[in-house]
C-alpha cells in the first residue's frame, strides 16, 4: 500500500516553476490529515477529503486569507492598499511609502511575496494562491472517489472548488492582470510554462466558475448557508464557507471588471450588459433569500461588534474578541489609541474627505463644488464636519468628533503651535512618525477599539456584501443604458440601485442635476462606492486602475486639514480655524508610468516564465 509518501510527492508537482519558487516545493500543500494515511483514505473518506481540502481556509502552511484584507494587513511594514492612493496617509513611514512614491522593488516584494516576513509567512498572496489552486484542481479530480458523503455533501465540496480556484485567480488578477488560467492538475509530464489567457478570456474563466460553484451549491441547498430568520440565524458552523449567493455575486464583480475601461479598451457595450445582468441576477437571488442593507443604526455591525450580518454574503471574521493593542490590527489602530510604538493607522486625506456629501446631497469633490454648496447655505468650512453624510462619522475620526474615552476628539494645536493635554497628535519623546499628519484618524474598521473605549471587539472583513452588488449593477446598468435604465432581470434601474444605497444611511436621493446621463452621472456613481466600501476589500484600489482614474488621482496633491484653537466668532463658530495644507513631500504620492496599474513578479520568477512578459516597469 503506498503511504503518504505518494500523496504527498504527487502533491508538491508545482503549478508552474515559474509561479513557486524551488524553496516553496517542500511546503507545497499541507500533509495529509493524519500521519500515515494512504492517497485512497485521504480521497475516498469524506472526513479525510475535508480536512484535506479546507486547508485552502485554514492550513498553516498556506491558505486563501492573503487575500483577507483584515488577516494580510497582519505585517511587520502596517502595509494596506489604500495607503498606495490617495485616500490616506499612514502615521509611520515604513516601505509602504515608499511605494506609494513608485518603488517598485518594495511593491514586488511586499504585496506577493511576504513570506519574507517571517512572522507573517501566510500573507504572500502568490505562493499562497497558487498552492490553493492546486489544492482546488486535486480536490475535483478527486471528488467523486469519496465514499461515504451524501451527494449533497459532495456538490457542496464541488462547489466550493470551483469558487476557491475563480477567487484566488481573479485576485491574482487585480494585482497582476492576466494570467495563465489554471484548470486541471498539473503533473510531471505536463507543459509548466503556460501562455497567460487574454485579460477577457481570463475574466470569462473566472465568472464561469463562479457560476459553476453557483450551479452546485444549489444542488447541495447552500445558495445560503443559513436560515434568513430563526434561532439558528448566521451561526452555521461553515459560516465562514462562500456560498451559492456569494459565487452569483463575484460573477457580477468579476464581469464588471472585464466590463471596465482598463479590460475593455475597445469599450464593448455588450460587456457591461452582461455585467449588469449578473448583478441583478445576484441581487434577485440574494434578496429571496433574506440578505438585506442594514439600518443605519446598524450599519457597523458590518465591520466590529458582531461576527456576522445579514448584509454579509461572505465574511471572514475574528471570531473571538481582538484587544486594541493586538500586533494583528497595527495597521489600523494608531498609536494614540493603543500607547504601542508599532501601530501605524490609516488617516484619511482631506482628498478623501471631501468625497463625503452634505447631508442634502450636494458634492464637496471640488472648489467649485464646495464654493457652490457654501453659497447655498449647505457647507461652511470653518465648520466643516456639520451636517455630512452619516458615513463619515463612521469612517473617520475629526477633530472635536465623539469617541470613547477621547470626546471630544482632540486633533487640533494651539494658536502658539503646541498641543493641548490629551492631543491625539502627540507621540513619545516628541516624535511626529506615528501620530496622524492629516488631522484624521480612521474609525470604520474597529470602531470605539482604543485602550480608551472598547479594549475588545470583534472583528469582521466583509470580503463582499449586499451594498456592493447594488452598485456594481447600478455601474454596469449606468454604463450599458443610462441612469433609468435596467438589464432584463432587473426590477430597478441603476439610479433606483444607487439611491437604495444612500437611502439605507438616510442621504437623500442622487440631486437631479447629476443624473442627466450616463456621462454626469457616472462621476455619482463612483464617488458613491468610495464612500460606501471605503477602507474594505480593497475597493478603492483596484476602483481607480479599472476606471484609469489612476493616473490623475496619483499625480495630485495630497492635502490634510490643521485645526488651530481661536476664539468663538461669527468667522469661526466652532471656535476652530481650519486650514487646508498640503501633506510633506516625503508623505506625497506618484505615478511614474503606467506600469503601476500592475504590480510585479519577483525576478526569479519572471527568469522562469518564458510566456509571460509584464505589461510594463515600474
Amino acid at each position: 500500500m503506498k503511504k503518504n509518501k505518494s500523496i504527498l510527492l504527487n502533491a508538491i508537482l508545482i503549478i508552474s516553476a515559474a509561479f513557486v519558487a524551488p524553496g516553496c516545493l517542500n511546503d507545497y500543500l499541507d500533509r495529509a490529515p493524519n500521519a500515515g494515511l494512504s492517497e485512497t483514505e485521504v480521497f475516498t473518506k469524506y472526513a479525510n477529503f475535508k480536512n484535506y481540502f479546507y486547508s485552502v481556509y485554514g492550513g498553516k502552511n498556506f491558505n486563501i486569507r492573503c487575500h483577507y484584507p483584515l488577516h494580510w494587513c497582519m505585517n511587520s511594514q502596517k502595509i494596506t492598499l489604500e495607503e498606495f492612493t490617495d485616500m490616506c496617509d499612514k502615521t509611520r513611514i515604513q516601505r509602504a511609502q515608499s511605494i506609494k512614491l513608485g518603488n517598485g522593488a518594495d511593491a514586488t516584494q511586499w504585496i506577493g511575496y511576504a513570506e519574507a516576513d517571517a512572522n507573517y509567512p501566510l500573507n504572500a498572496k502568490v505562493p499562497n494562491s497558487w498552492k490553493c489552486i492546486r489544492v482546488c484542481n486535486m480536490a475535483l479530480n478527486n471528488v467523486s472517489r469519496i465514499l461515504d458523503c451524501t451527494e449533497e455533501e459532495r456538490n457542496d465540496l464541488i462547489g466550493q472548488a470551483y469558487f476557491v480556484r475563480a477567487f484566488c485567480h481573479f485576485e491574482l488578477f487585480r494585482l497582476y492582470g492576466s494570467l495563465p488560467y489554471v484548470d486541471k492538475v498539473l503533473g510531471a509530464n505536463d507543459e509548466w510554462d503556460l501562455k497567460p489567457d487574454d485579460d477577457y478570456d481570463f475574466l470569462l474563466k473566472c465568472a464561469a466558475d463562479y457560476q459553476r460553484a453557483y450551479e452546485y451549491f444549489d444542488l447541495a441547498g447552500v445558495v445560503r448557508r443559513d436560515p434568513a430568520s430563526g434561532a439558528g440565524n448566521l451561526s452555521d458552523p461553515n459560516q465562514d464557507k462562500p456560498n451559492g449567493v456569494t459565487a452569483l455575486a463575484m460573477k457580477g464583480r468579476v464581469l464588471l471588471y472585464a466590463a471596465s475601461p482598463l479590460n475593455n479598451p475597445e469599450g464593448d457595450i455588450k460587456r457591461w450588459e452582461d455585467a449588469a445582468e449578473a448583478s441583478a441576477i445576484a441581487l434577485n437571488v440574494a434578496l429571496s433569500k433574506g440578505y438585506k442593507l442594514l439600518p443605519k443604526a446598524d450599519y457597523s455591525k458590518n465591520f466590529y461588534g458582531n461576527r456576522y450580518t445579514n448584509e454579509q454574503l461572505w465574511a471572514y471574521s475574528t471570531g473571538s474578541t481582538t484587544n486594541y493593542n493586538n500586533s494583528t490590527i497595527q495597521s489600523f489602530v494608531g498609536y494614540p489609541f493603543s500607547n504601542n510604538a508599532y501601530s501605524s493607522s490609516q488617516c484619511p486625506t482631506q482628498n478623501f474627505v471631501d468625497r463625503f456629501e452634505t447631508v442634502d446631497g450636494w458634492p464637496l469633490n471640488t472648489e467649485e463644488q464646495r464654493a457652490a454648496a457654501t453659497a447655498a447655505g449647505k457647507y461652511n468650512e470653518q465648520d466643516p464636519y456639520s451636517n455630512r453624510d452619516p458615513r463619515f462619522a463612521n469612517a473617520v475620526i475629526y477633530n472635536g468628533a465623539t469617541f470613547q474615552g477621547y470626546s471630544p476628539a482632540s486633533i487640533y494645536i494651539n494658536a502658539d503651535g503646541s498641543k493641548p493635554s490629551g492631543s491625539l497628535l502627540t507621540y513619545p519623546s516628541g516624535a511626529s512618525d506615528g501620530v496622524s499628519e492629516t488631522f484624521y484618524y480612521e474609525r470604520k474598521r474597529t470602531g470605539n477599539l482604543s485602550n480608551k473605549g472598547n479594549q475588545n471587539v470583534v472583528l469582521t472583513d466583509p470580503i463582499i456584501r449586499l451594498a456592493e452588488v447594488y452598485l456594481n449593477y447600478a455601474e454596469a446598468a449606468n454604463e450599458a443604458w443610462g441612469p433609468d435604465g435596467k438589464s432584463t432581470s432587473a426590477t430597478i434601474t441603476a439610479l433606483e440601485a444607487i439611491n437604495t444605497v444612500r437611502e439605507r444611511v438616510e442621504m437623500p436621493e442622487v440631486l437631479a442635476e447629476y443624473c442627466a446621463n450616463k456621462d454626469i452621472f457616472r462621476e455619482r456613481i463612483k464617488n458613491e462606492r468610495v464612500v460606501e466600501l471605503c477602507f474594505e476589500g480593497n475597493h478603492y484600489w483596484c476602483d481607480i486602475r479599472r476606471w484609469m482614474d489612476a493616473p490623475a488621482l496619483c499625480r495630485s496633491t495630497l492635502y490634510g486639514m490643521r485645526a488651530t484653537k481661536t476664539d468663538v466668532s461669527a468667522e469661526y463658530p466652532t471656535g476652530f480655524k481650519y486650514e487646508r495644507f498640503a501633506l510633506p513631500a516625503n508623505r506625497q504620492i506618484a505615478w511614474k508610468n503606467d506600469g503601476m496599474y500592475w504590480f510585479r513578479f519577483r525576478n526569479d520568477d519572471l527568469l522562469k516564465m518564458s510566456n509571460y512578459t509584464p505589461k510594463m516597469e515600474w
